[in-house]
């Protein structure tokens, strides 16, 4: 595979991430350029990594050496750059999410079948070890057929943490569209297209208040439902029970369970690329029926480790996606976080959103095949 040059959009937290991870991890791909429409925090970002390049937008669009653009500016703007991406004739990879709506994501995507780029989105994390481990279990029928999933996305929102909360609870934002693609498009990747949903909202508090950055001590307005809870039928049957939310402290609930007629598959985090999948067999619970040793009794109590199938780089990690992309452009062929499954995701959210607001069931008009999954056994740059 030849190497593909590289140009980040959006010198924010998550760049540093992507920064880091590409530079170790994947060779066939060289940043050369990272912009910022505050010239100064892409200059910093440059400084920081050794990137050649500090940019304006402009500037990053109109070098005609950047062949692939990651877009991570604030969702609000993700529309309206990947627009601008694909007329200066650049492959895309956006951030999630990729649109506020089914129709946004439609333009962006016909515009880059007229322009001839691709376009890939995260989360890329369904092609990481733990969730492609997970697949190839499910695809084994490890745990027999499934037929129902619980995914629980809990947490206290991002004002502990992050330099600037106030977006994260606007227009488009919050946990639905921060947090869910992390779990929908592992749902998808592993069982299968979305057919109908039915969701409801709720907001814990009117404001929220502001721990760090330099806007700490101060209480801001909080504009948008900050939990939805949302059961989704899939084409194959199985239903999934899905709740994100910005408003829980701690919780005791799974945060990934597949519940299969022979046992159940278990994972610690869709939003991470590493994580252990475990398993409980069925005859974990039937044998003790049998024989009531100490050992039967034990293992009818425990969760077993699965091991992981492919490489882990790390824990929390981006950027395979991008390289997924590269060798789609390179092979002309398609990458797995693709228009369909871009398009499908998109319509999940938008569908939960009018679920909860209109108080009925939303049929999905889009549908998507699972993504085509890695080989076992291979090297951190085989997609």
């Amino acid at each position: 595979m030849r190497i593909f040059k590289i140009g980040i959009l959006g010198s924010g937290v998550i760049s540093r991430t992507y920064l880091a991870d590409i530079i170790a991890f994947y060779k066939n791909l060289e940043v050369i350029a990272c912009a910022d429409i505050n010239v100064e925090l892409s200059q910093k970002l440059a400084s920081e990594f050794g990137i050649k390049k500090a940019y304006t937008t402009e500037e990053l669009l109109n070098d005609d050496e950047v062949e692939i653009v990651i877009n991570l500016t604030p969702p609000q703007f993700h529309v309206e750059l990947s627009k601008q991406i694909i007329t200066a004739g650049k492959h895309l990879f956006s951030e999630k999410p990729f649109a506020p709506n089914l129709k946004d994501a439609k333009e962006v995507l016909d515009l880059a079948d007229a322009k001839g780029v691709k376009v890939g989105c995260a989360p890329d994390t369904f092609l990481a070890s733990g969730l492609q481990s997970l697949r190839y279990y499910l695809d084994a029928n490890l745990i027999g057929k499934p037929f129902f999933v619980t995914a629980n996305m809990t947490t206290f929102g991002v004002e502990t943490w992050h330099p600037n909360p106030g977006p994260f609870y606007t227009k488009n934002s919050g946990p639905l569209f921060d947090m869910a693609p992390y779990y929908l498009s592992a749902i998808v990747s592993l069982l299968g297209s979305i057919e109908s949903i039915a969701a409801l909202d709720a907001k814990s508090s009117d404001t929220r208040h502001i721990y760090v950055g330099p806007e700490a001590g101060t209480d801001i307005e909080v504009k948008i439902p900050t939990h939805y809870s949302s059961i989704l039928r899939l084409k194959s049957g199985v239903v999934v029970n899905l709740n994100v939310s910005f408003d829980i402290y701690r919780s005791n609930l799974p945060m990934f369970e597949i519940y299969g007629d022979g046992g159940t598959l278990t994972y610690p985090d869709p939003n991470f690329g590493g994580g252990t999948p475990s398993v409980y067999r069925k005859e974990q619970y039937t044998d003790t029926v049998y024989q009531k040793t100490d050992e039967a009794m034990a293992r009818k109590n425990r969760f077993y480790e699965l091991p992981e199938l492919y490489p882990r780089v790390k824990d929390y990690s981006r950027g395979l996606g991008v390289l997924d992309l590269a060798k789609a452009i390179e092979a002309n062929s398609n990458n797995r976080a693709n228009g369909s499954l871009i398009m499908h995701i998109t319509e999940a959210i938008e569908g939960m959103m009018i679920s909860s607001e209109n108080g009925e069931f939303y049929k999905m008009k889009t549908t998507c095949e699972r993504p085509e999954p890695l080989k076992a056994g291979g090297y951190m740059d085989e997609v």
